[in-house]
């Protein structure tokens, strides 16, 4: 096996293992320290030394090298029949270089602007649909006019012209903005653009870079909004993500600005303690699907652990969710969840205004179950809409994408229409679609990870998470709630912390040939607006 690192002239790593107790002990070194995995494959880590990755006190390049030939594959790959296809690149990190590595697409709706068609030479039909034959008129011309606001949107922005809209006001009339605020656009024949997941050891088992198996490459130049909400997460003792700005080239095209991401991996997971982490799949419905574990294959993807009836947790709790009554409810959830942690994260996504959260259309989240605690927590996940929609929004408002579907409010919190009771699978109301039919998307841009439109019937989700609403409707979690979303009000906003990690990352970001600092400037300006408007309406709340 070749493993080659250039660091300045050149390099070599020599990886010694031991075997104790018919148990492969390895050591591996990650942020400068020693540490100590079992493992039945020897561990590298070819950063090691390197730079901190999310150091943000010092500058970052990345740049890849990629044959043409794979880059035509995954795009026609894609195109084709919306697979995501592994090709090998070289990836030279921080003045480290490091062969065959593994990239490959990132993404769902935010790969729109790839240009996907069918076999007829029009618009592909939405991944899990086999032909538009299998929609509605209704639903194929829904389909239709998101592709061309879409367009739109990317037309005005290759164009400098803007019109000012519910969407860039924000709901409710309060200020929109923040950064992109997801809106990014993808172009296929500007590679520099592609999102992508970065995999170190998909071709060289057991390689890992600073302690990471994979990276993720996030779509859009300056999304300081996103990089925010991860800060702002992490800032209030909350388990996050990190990341950090880089100048990024392939190919050695001109440079941009790219934001990179920590993707939760293997390590990432157990570091987060004796536990096991599940990644929600956007097609996930949250729902109870009876006790066969295979029927929750392509719902719930196991990060970390053996795989074998590491799920049951999650299906205990779906299996109560589906049966208890709301005295039950209030009186029994402590014996399923983290209700304290649960709590603090719901307060944190209506803080931050993010539109895709566990609620969301894309099913943004991870679920981590607790061995010693026996209890299960969310962890937040793509945040790229988040500190971007409505600053007015308190802790009684629905935060909602398009104006609806957000996923539950306190009593009291407004939507455009009442209802008396919980809304049922399969029901309708004026905001929000039945189960299984597609959502209104007019005037819609693309807007971070949307999820498939596959199991329309019954398992994709569209938006809603009965746990979140149920905990928001309950009486009994009110005051934690209130408790925790004050508390964490003040360290974000009313501290100041916001204001602070601002003007932090925005050293951190680079100018490059594609973003000037003019360009820079604006965006951060814009969240610095943003932050302040959100600031001053929470503090009016409270008078």
């Amino acid at each position: 096996m070749n493993r080659r690192l250039f660091l300045g002239t050149s390099a070599a790593i020599i990886a010694v293992g031991g075997v104790l107790g018919g148990v492969q002990v390895v050591p591996y070194i990650s942020s400068g320290e020693i540490q100590t995995s079992a493992s039945s494959t020897a561990t590298i880590d070819v950063g090691a030394g390197n730079v901190d990755i999310f150091d943000t006190s010092v500058s970052h390049e990345i740049s890849l090298q990629v044959s043409q030939e794979s880059l035509d594959e995954m795009l026609a790959d894609y195109q084709e029949d919306g697979s995501k296809t592994w090709v090998k690149a070289t990836i030279t990190i921080d003045g480290v270089t490091i062969e065959n590595v593994g990239i490959r697409l990132k993404g769902n709706s935010t790969l729109s602007g790839l240009g996907r068609t069918s076999e007829e030479g029009g618009p592909q039909a939405p991944e899990g649909v086999e032909e538009f034959t299998d929609l509605s008129e209704e639903e194929i011309a829904q389909f239709e006019e998101q592709l061309a606001a879409q367009q739109e949107t990317t037309d005005a922005s290759e164009t400098g012209e803007t019109a000012e809209t519910e969407e860039t006001r924000g709901p409710g009339g309060g200020m929109g903005g923040g950064g992109m605020g997801g809106m990014t656009s993808v172009d296929a024949d500007d590679v520099s653009t592609w999102p992508l997941l970065i995999s170190f050891d998909k071709y060289e088992d057991g390689r890992v870079y600073q302690g990471m198996t994979q990276l993720a490459l996030r779509p859009g130049t300056t999304v300081v909004n996103e990089a925010m909400a991860l800060a702002l997460t992490a800032e209030t003792g909350q388990v996050s993500q990190q990341s950090s700005f880089t100048t990024f080239s392939l190919n050695d095209e001109p440079s941009t600005t790219r934001l990179l991401l920590e993707h939760p991996d293997e390590n990432y997971a157990d570091a987060l303690g004796n536990g096991v982490l599940f990644k929600a799949d956007s097609n996930s419905s949250f729902t109870y699907q009876g006790e066969d574990q295979t029927e929750y294959d392509g719902q719930f993807k196991q990060i970390n652990g053996d795989g074998n009836g590491d799920i049951q947790p999650i299906i205990n709790l779906l299996k109560w969710l589906d049966t208890a009554s709301d005295e039950e409810f209030a009186e029994h959830l402590s014996d399923y969840v983290d209700v304290e942690s649960f709590a603090r994260y719901v307060a944190t996504q209506n803080l931050l205004v993010n539109s895709d959260d566990m609620a969301g259309p894309g099913s943004n989240y991870y679920l981590w179950y607790d061995y010693d605690t026996g209890l299960i927590s969310v962890i937040s996940w793509d945040l790229n809409l988040a500190m971007s929609g409505s600053t007015d929004a308190g802790p009684d408002d629905e935060i909602s994408m398009g104006g609806g579907g957000g996923g539950g409010m306190r009593p009291g919190g407004t939507t455009d229409t009442e209802t008396e009771g919980t809304a049922t699978e399969g029901t309708a109301t004026e905001d929000m679609p039945a189960m299984g039919e597609m959502p209104d998307m007019e005037n819609m841009p693309d807007m971070g990870e949307m999820p498939d439109m596959a199991d329309r019937e019954g398992g994709g989700s569209m938006g809603g998470n009965q746990l979140k609403e149920r905990f928001l409707a309950s009486d009994a979690f009110t005051e934690i709630y209130e408790q925790v979303y004050w508390e964490l009000y003040e360290e974000m906003y009313g501290s100041g912390t916001a204001i602070e990690l601002l003007d932090e990352i925005a050293a951190s970001i680079p100018e490059t040939d594609a973003v000037t600092a003019d360009e820079i400037a604006t965006e951060v300006a814009s969240m610095r607006e943003w932050i302040t408007a959100r600031t001053e309406a929470l503090a009016a709340l409270q008078e």
